[in-house]
């Protein structure tokens, strides 16, 4: 019992982290319904075709290619690079596609029509399951002692 009081602390915040991780997966996978409804439509040119860097801490590239977008919102040119990486790429350097996109003083989501969000939503889920998993049963065993 002395070692789950010694280490409870610092692995309950394994339990913070993993609900905020669960907060970030909900809010991304809400994104394209968002910009659906609130989000302003425009014109961008696909101005390049980057290769996936692959994983972090990796020297390897993954696999698939993504768009690099110009578009013009509030009176100044827009840069959004995608993040949804695809074996082959649909698009072209050059090619006119529509993007939805909000902008609200931090808050900057783009979304390329025809493409899906990003894949950090089930990976930051996952692991956000996992965090949960870990450090609420000793959120739970410490509450308990307090009964």
């Amino acid at each position: 019992m002395e070692i789950i009081n010694s280490i409870s602390p610092y692995v309950s915040i394994l339990a913070l982290i993993g609900t905020y991780c669960l907060i970030v997966a909900y809010d991304r996978s809400k994104m394209p319904e968002r910009l659906r409804k609130r989000g302003q439509i425009a014109e961008a040119t696909v101005t390049e075709i980057l290769r996936n860097p692959g994983p972090l801490f990796s020297s390897q590239e993954g696999e698939g290619y993504a768009p690099v977008v110009e578009f013009e919102a509030h009176g100044s040119i827009q840069r959004h690079t995608s993040t949804n990486y695809q074996q082959p790429c649909p698009h072209q350097v050059g090619q006119k596609v529509v993007v939805r996109y909000y902008f609200y003083k931090s808050i900057r989501e783009v979304l390329i029509d025809g493409d899906e969000a990003s894949t950090a939503s089930p990976k930051l889920l996952v692991l956000g399951i996992c965090l949960c998993l870990v450090g609420y049963p000793f959120i739970i065993i410490k509450l308990m002692d307090l009964i």
